[in-house]
């Protein structure tokens, strides 16, 4: 098997107040890729209560938000004419604008729709597939006009927990010379693997996960879903388009299965009671790795709400989760089972 899915287990023993022995696990996982390691801890009860944005959402909408239809276009920027001859771009209710504070040479932000606030469990799979076709028609236009604008993904920040500025739903698109660490990292390392066994690196991953089936959740036309061997935070989804390398190879019945998939995740979210959420669709820039996506949830932890980052992830750059991956993949195959 060219994946290895390495782990060790810690042991940290102390006394109570009593004299009372007490023994408590730290599993520590290698990622199968990169070798990055993430912690998974001792959970003495992840209590997760999800925020009602309600009331938020009735301050910042209409002439507060720059994405309401009212506003949308006379406060929003247009592209030059080689990208969008009429400024924008635009697939069903979703639309595509520069972002006026750009993270690459190429930021789009695509907005879902008119409604200002959408819950997770009342994204359709209509409106997520026109704002991610809208997103990837940028990218198609961009790297026509520019041939060394390499590195591209499509991101999205879902709501205020998530670093989202703006409670309108929207993505980011990121078109660069440059790939972001996690882009450059998991690419150089991919083409060591394939070196190494001759393989395509999230190919094998999806057979091998497949096979052994404990972090396996569903394929869902050609796309794979499967949760991380070792997350990234308390829920950690991958999924892979098994038959796209490019963003031209993602045909409009991927982006159904993926839709699909993706409102199934909300739902899985939502029963556990996450609400808000970070993704990234990442596309090799060369072409020799099938699309793959990743997912996972932001809180905050207790009575104070503090942040799910501390130390260890922002500085360490090292994962946290209090959540098995085996037990999120086998509770997300029983709903994978029943919606799709």
């Amino acid at each position: 098997m060219a994946i290895k899915l390495r782990k060790k287990t810690e042991l940290f023993t102390f006394y109570d107040s009593k004299g009372e022995k007490i023994e408590r696990e730290t599993e520590v996982r290698f990622d199968p890729l990169t070798g990055e390691t993430s912690r998974l801890v001792y959970d003495a009860g992840l209590a997760i209560t999800p925020i009602d944005y309600s009331e938020a959402a009735e301050k910042t909408k209409g002439a507060n938000c720059p994405f309401c239809p009212e506003n949308i276009f006379s406060m929003t920027p247009v592209f030059p004419k080689e990208i969008a001859e009429e400024g924008r771009i635009t697939k069903g209710e979703a639309i595509v604008f520069p972002n006026l504070f750009p993270y690459s040479k190429h930021n789009g932000v695509t907005v879902f729709s008119g409604d200002h606030f959408i819950r997770l469990n009342e994204f359709t799979p209509e409106l997520i597939k026109n704002a991610f076709q809208a997103a990837q028609m940028y990218i198609h236009r961009a790297a026509i006009t520019d041939s060394h604008a390499k590195f591209a993904s499509i991101n999205w920040n879902y709501l205020p927990l998530s670093g989202g500025s703006i409670m309108h739903p929207h993505l980011h698109i990121i078109i660069s010379d440059t790939g972001t660490n996690y882009q450059t990292n998991t690419y150089e390392k991919a083409r060591q693997f394939e070196m190494e066994t001759g393989t395509k690196y999230f190919t094998s991953l999806s057979e091998t996960e497949r096979l052994i089936g404990e972090r396996w959740i569903a394929d869902n036309g050609t796309i794979t879903w499967l949760h991380a061997f070792a997350p990234k935070s308390h829920n950690d989804y991958i999924g892979i388009f098994n038959k796209a390398y490019s963003v031209e190879d993602i045909r409009e019945a991927d982006w159904d299965h993926f839709s699909k998939g993706l409102q199934t995740i909300f739902s899985i979210l939502t029963d556990q009671s996450f609400s808000s959420f970070n993704l990234i669709l990442s596309i090799d820039p060369e072409q020799r790795e099938p699309v793959h996506v990743r997912l996972i949830p932001r809180l905050t932890i207790g009575a104070l709400e503090t942040s799910d980052i501390n130390f260890f992830q922002a500085l360490h750059q090292e994962p946290l989760t209090y959540k098995a991956p085996e037990e999120i993949a086998a509770k997300s195959r029983i709903r994978f089972e029943e919606l799709l």
